[in-house]
């Protein structure tokens, strides 16, 4: 299937970083406890920056690293579940702060922890069916209002950041897509009237490491592939444990799987996205390498992206 191009990439995340040892003043935990479980060392909040903020600041570094006119840019799909207003969506805002066309098509995808892969693949759609030339997709979430620090599950896990791609059709490159759903799954949500997040993190768990698994191995199927044609693994950072058991089932060193869960936590839409912006900027995917992208989390759903540097 032909493919997409990343020509522009960059990240953000709050304003402050929240250690282990900080939250464990307020929250029923440990330093020690919360790495052992989760990995995490650290993550930010942004106590005095906006969804719209972080999602901007992304943009911006990804248009510079571009270099392109952003005029060009005629879809911006945001992928989030934290905006900051029910209406208008911060794709709106984004595209008024960004300056981009009136003619730019703004979307908003609530797909949570899957929210970037779902915007990356629409984003394909309409790239290769011509009906877009440029695509700007952000995951952009601001998670810490949302959390009861009375519910350890939950409180420990999260973070707030964006990160950003520019897109645009490549016929060169590869691309293929898989995804899948557990529909009214009450595992991860939040109420209408009571939005602290609730998750049912052993569900959760016990989800994600079959099912990362077998979407993996399903984009493969479709594009012809196996494991070992895949240089990296870039997978939503939900939690070590996860993405070691998932190395685990693959037969694949984590040597190949990207982390920075340590320093962001969980960041839902926004984590595949700050770690694809890293691994670029670190100039870790090199030309002609394939990577494979998953996000998995409230749905429950889970997808994956194999695409061609």
């Amino acid at each position: 299937m032909a493919g997409i191009k990343i020509t522009g990439y960059g990240c953000a995340h709050g304003d402050r970083t929240v250690t282990n040892e900080e939250l464990a003043r307020v929250v029923d935990s440990s330093d020690a406890w919360i790495r052992s479980r989760t990995g995490i060392e650290s993550r930010y909040f942004a106590d005095n920056r906006s969804n719209l903020d972080m999602a901007c600041e992304a943009a911006e570094m990804a248009f510079q690293r571009w270099g392109g006119d952003r005029g060009a840019v005629d879809l911006l799909l945001v992928c989030t579940f934290t905006p900051d207003l029910a209406t208008p969506s911060v794709a709106c805002g984004a595209a008024g702060r960004l300056g981009l066309s009136q003619k730019v098509m703004c979307l908003d995808i609530n797909g949570a922890c899957s929210g970037f892969v779902y915007g990356c693949t629409l984003a394909h759609a309409m790239l290769t069916a011509g009906d877009a030339r440029c695509a700007l997709v952000i995951g952009s979430e601001k998670i810490s209002p949302l959390m009861d620090l009375t519910e350890r599950g939950s409180a420990i896990l999260f973070g707030d950041g964006a990160g950003a791609v520019v897109l645009e059709a490549d016929g060169t490159k590869e691309f293929a897509s898989y995804s899948d759903c557990i529909p009214e799954s009450e595992t991860l949500f939040c109420e209408r009237f009571d939005p602290a997040i609730m998750m049912k993190g052993q569900e959760v768990y016990r989800f994600a490491v079959n099912a990362v698994p077998e979407s993996i191995y399903g984009v493969l199927r479709r594009a012809g592939r196996r494991v070992e044609d895949v240089d990296w693994f870039i997978c939503h950072q939900a939690n070590l444990r996860i993405l070691r058991s998932v190395a685990g089932k693959l037969d694949v060193g984590m040597e190949h799987f990207y982390v920075n869960i340590q320093r962001y936590g969980n960041t839902s839409a926004a984590s595949v996205a700050i770690c694809l912006s890293e691994m670029l900027e670190k100039g870790l995917l090199k030309p002609g390498q394939r990577v494979i992208i998953t996000g998995f989390g409230a749905g429950l759903t889970c997808g994956s992206i194999l695409l061609t540097v």
